[in-house]
């Protein structure tokens, strides 16, 4: 399948009569999901929607927050969904290191690509 061709990925799981997959980092290596889209669309299919569970560390962005995922050459902005305007206020995490689970959005212009914040925690 194309989605373990990524590099950092070790595997994934699909389901194409749930239209859904499940990618796996390598252990201890990072990958970046952005790219996920492209290369469902190059295999002949569209992704409507994908949900990225991510660790890394919280730092201060600009307008929103930004998480710094290790192995990636960019951050990811954090706006938008269910645990966003708690998470901005939580500015005691800067500097720490969270797991953000969120929807993908694609880069803007010059703007890193972002996640929705649906849910968040201290990262293990």
């Amino acid at each position: 399948m194309a989605l373990q061709r990524l590099d950092g990925v070790d595997h994934a799981d699909v389901n194409l009569v749930k239209g859904e997959a499940q990618v796996f980092p390598k252990p201890g290596k990072s990958f970046d999901p952005v790219l996920i889209p492209k290369v469902i669309q190059d295999a002949g299919f569209t992704a409507t929607e994908v949900v990225v569970t991510a660790n890394g560390t919280l730092v201060k962005g600009g307008e929103f927050p930004e998480l710094d995922v290790p192995g990636l050459n960019h951050p990811f902005v954090l706006a938008g969904g269910a645990q966003a305007a708690t998470l901005r206020k939580r500015t005691d995490l800067v500097g720490k290191r969270i797991r953000v689970t969120g929807k993908l959005h694609p880069s803007h212009a010059d703007r890193p690509p972002g996640l929705t914040v649906e849910n968040f925690q201290a990262a293990p």
